[in-house]
């Protein structure tokens, strides 16, 4: 009988560890905390479902999880959304969308090391992802580091003017250095527009410039020196042989 509650409850524990490494290989193997709050009437609801419902098919999918984040950042649950960027980087870490997007909700909760590390990331895979720029720039200026800040902005500016306008960027009314960022863009701004270029002129057609071959020296024929000549008459005859 002993034995017998021994292999049961060896059973039991093998049991439990593979149901664990199951949730731990997908987890979206059960039905999480959030489902509970959705409403498949909402069009928003219905996509968090139908991604949730995706990833449990394919739970290894970088692009689901940075869509599941986004969507879940919509429906106001940060924390959730946060984990479903670091799923995406940690199946590819070269989504450098993911990357961005993640730096943003470790920014908006205040944990600026990690945003740091997050829009770095974004520039070594993504190079001149402006708006990570103008992150990075946004939070040097609430770090009081001036300097840094107003580098950063600059760089994004000159790739990217549409981040001026508060359509676009929402967050550039925070920032109280944009005149200064503007005035370190203008000599670089200035020296591109001053810079102007003509076009090639309508019906130019290139001429020949190739040069032409240089006339070669006729051929003549070689002619191998011969033996010289001699008048026999001038020949020296050979002396007699004695008597």
């Amino acid at each position: 009988m002993k034995r017998m509650l021994v292999s049961f409850a060896a059973a039991l524990t093998l049991f439990g560890c593979a149901a664990i490494h199951k949730n731990q290989q997908n987890p979206y193997g059960h039905r999480l905390f959030i489902e509970q709050f959705l409403d498949p009437r909402n069009p928003l609801d219905a996509r968090i479902e139908n991604t949730i419902n995706a990833l449990r098919a394919n739970p290894r999918s970088a692009t689901l999880h940075n869509e599941l984040g986004q969507l879940l950042r919509e429906k106001g649950f940060p924390k959730d959304s946060e984990v479903e960027f670091e799923r995406a980087v940690n199946a590819d870490p070269r989504l450098f969308s993911a990357w961005y997007n993640l730096g943003l909700v470790r920014q908006a909760r205040g944990d600026y090391p990690g945003a740091l590390f997050a829009y770095r990331r974004t520039l070594h895979y993504r190079k001149g992802h402006s708006a990570a720029l103008f992150q990075l720039g946004l939070m040097e200026e609430q770090r009081h580091n001036t300097e840094a800040a107003v580098d950063y902005y600059a760089k994004a500016f000159s790739i990217n003017h549409s981040l001026l306008d508060v359509r676009v960027n929402p967050r550039i009314v925070d920032s109280k250095l944009i005149d200064l960022a503007l005035l370190r863009l203008y000599p670089i701004e200035h020296a591109r527009e001053s810079t102007q270029f003509e076009p090639t002129p309508p019906g130019y057609v290139q001429p020949n410039l190739e040069p032409a071959p240089s006339p070669q020296p006729p051929a003549t024929a070689i002619v191998p020196p011969s033996a010289p000549v001699t008048n026999p008459a001038q020949q020296t005859p050979p002396p007699k042989p004695p008597v």
